[in-house]
């Protein structure tokens, strides 16, 4: 099945709307809560000892509009105003809901944010809008700040831990899609980042185009989260691939389609929207890190250190600006930036919260220097 709608999207053309990218590759996530700006300014200046000025962070719904129609924009204000004092650009994760416009469901442990009822899906939508009026270009926000014109649908929306109960390739599609005409005015004017796939997962990102061939125009940058964690394998190497598989080798596809969890196929993503004919929109990887601990998926802080480099090593040489491979793989993935998780432990309940560059004390790990030495030569360590 997967084949014959392949083979036919080489027979169609779709809208190719090239994004701008400032030009640094490198980014870093950051938590945004409590949102002090104390906090915020030692977390952006920590960023900045990184070597990187972009910073991923959440962008939460519900501290805005607790109640439906009023928007209170203090917090956020708070946020844009030290990013601005501290040279800090923001890519916004547009999300976390209030309780009013989310599933009615009670949410399990397991699951860190519920899907949005349908029916909300135009408030969404209008609160990205406002958040763009207020903080974009030509934004009107009452105090000096620098525009953000980066913001990203949504997270992880292919897993049940943010969409849950389950996730439903049917209902963000139209989440996406009533984003796109909520946006039509403003969209000259910003960048719209995909929601970041949990791992390079061809099949969710294939069935949002069968529910919508016009996919490809509700954003500008695709974004992938291609950990290499494995419940069976333990942590996979960076260049470490599962065989191909006949069929879909027969496209260029690279390893099976069952398995999304090797760094590598992140070049998968980019082949589809090239056959989607939309070659030209770029990949960001806007998570990608490994966590300390005594965990089967966990390392030591030494082992961290070493996949830092090895892995932006692979992402720099494999999924950047060369081809992939040869032949119907002779084209890049064009990965064009990279947002390290994290720059903090962060608290979690299942023990798996370390992923921070610094500790939870402040102390930098030994993976902050590693870090430091592609940012400070912009991959040419």
């Amino acid at each position: 099945m997967l084949v014959r709608v392949l083979l036919l999207c080489c027979l169609l053309t779709g809208a190719v709307h090239s994004a701008d990218v400032s030009q640094s590759f490198y980014g870093i996530n950051a938590m945004w809560i409590p949102g002090d700006a104390p906090t915020l300014r030692e977390r952006f200046r920590k960023a900045r000892a990184l070597g990187v000025s972009q910073v991923r962070l959440d962008w939460e719904w519900r501290q805005v509009e607790a109640t439906p129609g009023t928007y209170r924009w203090d917090k956020l204000d708070e946020l844009v105003r030290v990013a601005h004092e501290e040279g800090v650009e923001l890519l916004p994760i547009v999300h976390y809901a209030p309780d009013w416009a989310v599933r009615p469901e009670s949410k399990p442990p397991e699951i860190y944010q519920m899907a949005l009822r349908e029916d909300t899906f135009s408030e969404y939508a209008r609160f990205l809008r406002a958040s763009i009026r207020r903080y974009g270009p030509d934004g009107d926000a009452h105090f000096p700040f620098t525009p953000i014109v980066h913001w990203q649908v949504w997270n992880e929306p292919n897993i049940k831990q943010f969409w849950g109960p389950a996730p439903d390739p049917g209902a963000f599609s139209r989440l996406m899609q009533q984003v796109h005409r909520e946006l039509a005015d403003v969209r000259d004017r910003v960048r719209i980042v995909h929601a970041g796939l949990a791992k390079a997962d061809l099949l969710f990102l294939w069935q949002l185009w069968e529910l919508n061939p016009a996919h490809g125009e509700t954003f500008d940058i695709m974004a992938v989260h291609p950990y290499v964690f494995d419940w069976r394998d333990g942590v996979r190497q960076p260049d470490a691939m599962d065989p191909d598989v006949a069929e879909y080798a027969a496209l260029g596809f690279v390893g099976s389609v069952a398995d999304p969890g090797f760094l590598g196929k992140v070049f998968n993503l980019q082949l589809f929207m090239t056959l989607r004919g939309m070659p030209e929109k770029p990949i960001w990887i806007t998570e990608m890190g490994y966590f300390v601990g005594r965990h089967r998926l966990g390392l030591t802080e030494a082992e961290q250190a070493t996949r830092v480099a090895a892995t932006i090593d692979f992402i720099r040489a494999r999924l950047a600006t060369v081809p992939f491979g040869t032949g119907l793989r002779a084209l890049p993935a064009n990965v064009q930036r990279l947002y390290w998780f994290a720059l903090e432990d962060y608290p979690s309940p299942d023990g798996m919260g370390s992923f921070g560059l610094f500790r939870s004390d402040g102390s930098k790990r030994p993976a902050a220097d590693v870090f430091r030495g592609y940012t400070g030569s912009e991959g040419k360590p």
